[in-house]
């Protein structure tokens, strides 16, 4: 009889231990004075935060960037080939050329993907830095998501939830936008933190 009471409260230490776990596994992450909720919605699909970091964008740390997904990753390469919709949301920290953001973005991309990557995503990578030349700056709040649709197979880019560019064709492009950072040539502290592991 003690022996089956001992198990039950084992069991139950389990349960709890293991639901305090998830609680803090998709709690939300604050950074830089921004929070990222704890979870999203893309598609119809519900997302959870992977992680959140600050981001050296352009040389000083002008934003902050949260990874949302159907499960959580903790390698690039998982993140990159999971399934379902996925969301990074970029939040400008201060004033940014938009000019000079499209720029660093592409640059960053041709530093961490393959030579093939960038050849076979040309257009995608032409209406990438033509999502941004609607406006001339962002200022300090501004939020930009970068969205992938499995079912068309598309990525659409939003800028203070304005589609900034007609949705970008193509399954093999939203992985590259994902190198901008979680490429092997990203600081680690910012692709660890997207990844949920701790620095």
């Amino acid at each position: 009889m003690r022996l089956r009471i001992e198990s039950k409260m084992l069991c139950r230490g389990l349960l709890v231990a293991a639901a305090l776990w998830a609680g803090a596994a998709t709690a939300a992450i604050e950074v830089d004075g921004f929070t990222f909720d704890d979870g999203d919605t893309v598609a119809g699909q519900k997302l959870v935060l992977n992680g959140a970091a600050p981001s050296q964008i352009l040389s000083s740390k002008a934003t902050v960037v949260g990874l949302y997904m159907a499960q959580k990753a903790n390698t690039p390469e998982a993140a990159f080939a999971a399934k379902g919709a996925k969301r990074l949301r970029m939040v400008a920290l201060k004033e940014i050329s938009a000019k000079d953001l499209a720029t660093v973005l592409l640059d960053r991309i041709k530093q961490n993907a393959t030579r093939e990557e960038v050849e076979n995503n040309i257009l995608q990578l032409a209406a990438l830095g033509a999502a941004f030349n609607s406006r001339s700056k962002l200022v300090k709040g501004d939020v930009v998501t970068l969205d992938w649709l499995p079912t068309p197979k598309t990525t659409e880019i939003r800028i203070n939830n304005e589609l900034a560019t007609q949705p970008i064709q193509g399954d093999g492009f939203y992985p590259i936008i994902m190198k901008v950072w979680m490429g092997p040539k990203v600081r680690a502290n910012t692709r660890n933190g997207l990844l949920g592991i701790p620095n």
